[in-house]
């Protein structure tokens, strides 16, 4: 699964950016704390990671995709999993996790925008 950019995720295709959204909802779920080798998702806090899911999800909400709000609650795990409690996040967290989002990102914005070209 490739990190996009939150600036570019408007410019994704609807079906690559539900895919991203399906498998953030899977990550969420049952891949939480089982770090893999190659997992980009574990250099986030769960606040940011959240928050990026939230991102997705509101820009599939804005073209008209129905996504479970459920999924906007960050304590939301899935079905399966119920409400997370253990941590707490900030209430208004875009500034310092984007700040963090894009230490992490692997790719330029430029590098993604040429991939989304071809």
């Amino acid at each position: 699964m490739r990190l996009w950019h939150p600036s570019l995720l408007q410019e994704l295709p609807t079906k690559r950016l539900s895919i991203l959204h399906m498998s953030l909802c899977k990550i969420k779920s049952n891949r939480w704390n089982k770090p893999t080798a190659k997992a980009w998702y574990y250099n986030l806090s769960w606040g940011c990671f959240c928050w990026y899911h939230c991102t997705v999800i509101k820009e599939l909400q804005g073209r008209d995709v129905n996504v479970s709000l459920q999924w906007l609650d960050w304590r939301y795990r899935g079905k399966r999993f119920g409400l997370f409690n253990g941590i707490s996040i900030e209430e208004n967290p875009t500034i310092p996790y984007l700040t963090t989002f894009e230490e992490i990102c692997a790719e330029t914005v430029e590098k993604q925008k040429s991939l989304l070209v071809s």
